[in-house]
């Protein structure tokens, strides 16, 4: 039973995402800029144009081990970026292996958010201006790295705040999605290129971290952390731009089986066989109710025809 269920879900959500790609026009923009970036990557010197987006990924990774370490307790030292778009935190304290795995998931959830940020041009702006403000705060407040680290961190969090000052709302929308897909994007390759590192034996990563702290070898932390970034991914995608349920269509009294009155439930027979199952057992229930109440209901000219 639990089997059929989750294979009913999993067919509703492939089928609200074809959904999407078809009727929403923020996911077409996105599904676009996934393309044309991977096209990039294979031509030398368009490369250098997501370059500086690959830096601000990075720059999330480090931001949310330094979260994580501030929010268990721990103290951030510092961030560092380093130009093959490796990054390092420095803390003390904290829960080290919640910090160890904050970078990739924590990168996969931010991406997700932007994602869900996504739908709503009218706050682009706003969301660009509170990014640009962290970055700038992060760099002024642990910024040590080194100079390319420094300036780096710097020109990214000024360069979003200066496009959310200067653009127009849908070039500022535009950026948004741009920033969600390059995150997206790049949480997933990142752990890609984790796996195939941890395979190759590398010393020095969040998954070797994980390994020594837990004895699970490096390799299944890159498995699973994929598997969790792909879900998340999936996740804020089907949320975001799910169809919105429509009641009363088909004819159909909300009133008397809300179940089945949403647009995606009615796409799916296991889910809707359910769901008029479930109705029709609580319309017995309430007419079985009603008539007991009858029954025990006593006229008032009887009851004075008695006294």
């Amino acid at each position: 039973m639990i089997k059929k269920a989750a294979s009913a879900h999993a067919r509703l959500v492939a089928s609200d995402l074809l959904h999407a790609i078809k009727n929403e026009r923020t996911v077409q923009i996105m599904l676009l800029i996934l393309i044309l970036s991977l096209i990039c990557w294979q031509m030398p010197f368009a490369n250098y144009f997501l370059y500086p987006f690959k830096l601000f990924v990075t720059t999330v990774h480090e931001a949310c081990h330094a979260l994580v370490a501030r929010l268990t307790g721990g103290n951030v030292q510092m961030i560092s970026i380093a130009p093959d778009e490796s990054g390092l935190t420095l803390s003390a304290g904290g829960i080290r292996p919640l910090i160890s795995m904050a970078g990739y998931l924590g990168t996969a959830v931010f991406g997700g958010l932007l994602i869900w940020w996504g739908k709503r041009p009218a706050e682009a702006r706003f969301i660009l201006q509170m990014i640009g403000t962290v970055i700038l705060a992060l760099t002024v407040f642990y910024g040590g790295g080194g100079i390319f680290s420094f300036v780096s961190m710097l020109i990214i969090g000024a360069g979003i705040l200066w496009v959310s000052r200067k653009a127009n709302d849908a070039a500022c929308h535009m950026f948004l999605l741009m920033l969600a897909v390059q995150t997206t994007l790049n949480s997933v390759l990142d752990i890609q290129t984790l796996f195939l590192a941890s395979v190759m034996g590398a010393q020095h990563s969040d998954a070797r971290n994980m390994e020594s702290m837990t004895g699970v070898p490096a390799i299944v932390w890159s498995i699973l952390w994929g598997a969790i970034a792909l879900c998340i991914l999936t996740f804020s995608l089907w949320v975001s731009y799910r169809p919105q349920a429509k009641t009363g269509s088909g004819g159909l009294d909300a009133s008397i089986m809300p179940g089945i009155s949403g647009g995606s439930t009615m796409q799916d027979p296991v889910l809707l066989e359910q769901d008029i199952e479930s109705s029709l057992a609580d319309l017995k229930l309430n007419t079985a109710a009603a008539k007991e109440g009858q029954k025990i209901k006593i006229n008032p000219k009887e009851e004075k025809k008695r006294k």
